[in-house]
């Protein structure tokens, strides 16, 4: 498949700030019904992303309290994304090693959404319509 990733192929990524604590990154997740948020730096880079896991195992289970802990303290780090402009095959690539369903998409360095595994099975489905 050689579409490319535009920004009208994402959906927008729930994010906080790596100051944000985890009781108010708790309630984002809470409110937004989500089950991951991306942690951005000042200048909107991703530097992680915290899951509703990562709460319960990093955090109620370790009996640490959630208003003196911030996102940097509890994020995974080190984050795979692809850049805007990339091939959905390669998304798909890393979606399948990372063993995720969605991925953030950045632009020089800047988080501009997320994709998900579910709009490259999409456009791969028009492609082969359109090829028919």
């Amino acid at each position: 498949m050689t579409h490319m990733i535009q920004k009208e192929d994402l959906f927008d990524a729930v994010i906080c700030d790596e100051e944000e604590s985890i009781l108010e990154v708790s309630r984002i997740l809470r409110d937004t019904m989500r089950r991951e948020l991306i942690v951005l730096s000042k200048e909107k880079m991703p530097l992680g992303v915290i899951s509703t896991i990562d709460i319960n195992n990093r955090v109620v289970s370790e009996e640490k309290d959630p208003k003196n802990l911030s996102a940097k303290d509890i994020m995974t780090k080190n984050i795979c994304v692809v850049e805007l402009g990339e091939t959905y095959d390669l998304a798909f690539e890393k979606l399948c090693e990372l063993k995720t369903n969605s991925i953030p998409v950045v632009e020089k360095g800047k988080l501009c959404g997320l994709l998900s595994i579910n709009n490259i099975w999409n456009a791969k489905m028009r492609e082969e319509n359109n090829e028919s």
